[in-house]
């Protein structure tokens, strides 16, 4: 009883003699880690363990700055001893000895350990490296400060193969080593941080979004711990459905390799074929049902093939990733449905497609007016705009108009609608687009007008006179002929007379 009651007395005085915490740390297999106790106070010695408090024994640091490692250099020191024995004649079994100093010396930790102040840095982490890690700071007068230290293997696993062709299947695994007893929460963070899978584990068909960084979050509490994966996804970026422009405004027609994917993964991926295809719109309002050819890729060189001449220029980049087409200016023959394709030998198809929607103001009868006339100004995309888009006019400050929907009519223009006349087009709060027209306008009679018609009243005239002088010549000439040819005043015709 005796016995047992100075057990407990001793125990008792074990525990207040410590203070202690526990932390849990998930890292990767080849990650750095850092170890810091909760406290460092000064001149004090720190110890640290490996799997328990007292156990094996990784490193040491004592308050004048001296430090140790088990990093294989305690096998010298051992030796040393062992051969101090031996110049002693003290009886020792060389095998037994040698046996006994190999297992003290554990060579996986050699070059791995390092102390930044009281913290344990711990390099490129094996797998034999996780577990439980013990922290014992004494100082004199002070309780033995303990630090637990649980570091838990996190296995981050992509059993696709990378890159994935849009429509693979992408499958992502994370998961614990060894499983704690409070389990964390462990989830995936998709690029566009949305929280996908479950229980640590994704199996979506990829896409274009799904390119990028994933991360594997292990929290627990309010902490967590991020491992970043790559996938590279090949597909095209998504474009707008509709792509607006006007007559006076250039054309791109947009086509790319989703970043940071380059035409060298494409290869890999099989790709047969590039095309451009271009289905016009109708007179009608619809699209052509036999779509035209305007541009193929040659694989081996990565030049373009022109096929229908549409006045559009592809964008030499296509190492880069870069297959758009562009213009200098649009017109209204641009109006269509204009697809970029890619074919894959295993029959898969990556495809873009864009409505092109040109914008064109038309003025009626024509641009160029007089004082007093009157002109229609229209505003079209072809097509009857849908109901969350208007269009709004711009004009010369001084310019008064009638103005409906679509267009506006001036009854008569003057000097102050003179100028660029503007008509954009919006949806909700963005323009989308703009197109311009320049009208001009001249007085009834100008004074260029009045030149213009007194040099051609000048002109007639003088002509008029040179005719009248040609004729009076030519008359003058035919009389001096007649008379030359009969100067008798009695002639007598020519022939035979009788005697």
């Amino acid at each position: 009883m005796k016995n047992f009651i100075q057990s407990l007395l001793l125990l008792i005085a074990v525990i207040v003699s410590t203070t202690g915490a526990q932390k849990e740390i998930y890292a990767k297999e080849g990650q750095d880690i850092t170890l810091e106790p909760t406290s460092y106070p000064a001149n004090s010695y720190v110890y640290w363990y490996f799997e328990k408090q007292d156990g094996h024994q990784l490193a040491w640091l004592n308050p004048l700055g001296g430090k140790g490692f088990s990093n294989g250099k305690p096998y010298i020191y051992v030796y040393i001893i062992y051969l101090l024995l031996l110049s002693r004649e003290i009886q020792v079994n060389k095998k037994i000895f040698l046996t006994i100093t190999f297992c003290l010396v554990d060579e996986k930790w050699k070059n791995r350990l390092s102390l930044t102040g009281a913290s344990l840095v711990i390099n490129a982490l094996q797998e034999d490296l996780f577990g439980t890690f013990v922290c014992k700071i004494s100082a004199a007068g002070q309780r033995d400060s303990i630090t637990v230290f649980k570091v838990i293997q996190v296995n981050v696993i992509e059993k696709s193969a990378s890159p994935l062709l849009s429509g693979d299947y992408l499958s992502l695994t994370c998961s614990l080593g060894s499983v704690p007893q409070n389990t964390p929460e462990i989830y995936w963070l998709s690029p566009q941080g949305n929280r996908e899978g479950n229980k640590g584990i994704v199996y979506i068909q990829a896409r274009s979004e799904h390119n990028g960084q994933w991360d594997c979050v292990v929290k627990k509490n309010t902490n967590e711990k991020k491992f970043p994966v790559s996938v590279t996804v090949v597909d095209l970026a998504p474009v707008p459905s509709h792509q607006y422009t006007s007559t006076d405004s250039p054309l791109t027609i947009p086509c790319s390799l989703i970043s940071p994917v380059t035409w060298e993964q494409v290869k890999k991926k099989e790709i047969e074929e590039v095309q451009w295809h271009f289905a016009p719109k109708l007179s009608s309002g619809t699209l052509s049902d036999n779509p035209e050819q305007l541009f193929s890729l040659d694989l081996e060189k990565l030049t373009w093939k022109k096929g229908k001449d549409k006045g559009l220029s592809p964008v030499y980049n296509i190492k880069n990733g870069n297959l758009s087409l562009t213009k200098s200016k649009a017109t209204v023959e641009d109006r269509g449905r204009y697809t970029c394709s890619m074919k894959f030998k295993d029959g898969r198809t990556l495809e873009t497609t864009v409505d092109v929607v040109v914008l064109e103001i038309i003025a009626h009868p024509k641009a160029e007016l007089i004082y007093g006339q009157q002109v229609n100004l229209s505003c079209s995309t072809g097509d009857q705009l849908p109901n969350d888009m208007k269009l709004n006019w711009t004009s010369p400050k001084t310019s008064s108009y009638i103005s409906y929907p679509t267009h506006i009519t001036v009854p008569e223009v003057g000097k102050e609608d003179n100028g660029k006349w503007g008509c954009e087009l919006w949806q909700g709060g963005n323009k989308l687009t703009s197109d311009e027209i320049l009208l001009k306008i001249e007085p009834r009679l100008s004074v260029w007008m009045l030149v213009i018609i007194c040099s051609a009243a000048v002109i007639l005239l003088l002509l008029l006179v040179l005719a009248f002088i040609h004729y009076r010549r030519r008359k003058q000439k035919t009389r001096l002929l007649r008379h030359q040819l009969c100067q008798c005043k009695n002639p007598k015709p020519k022939g035979f007379y009788r005697t």
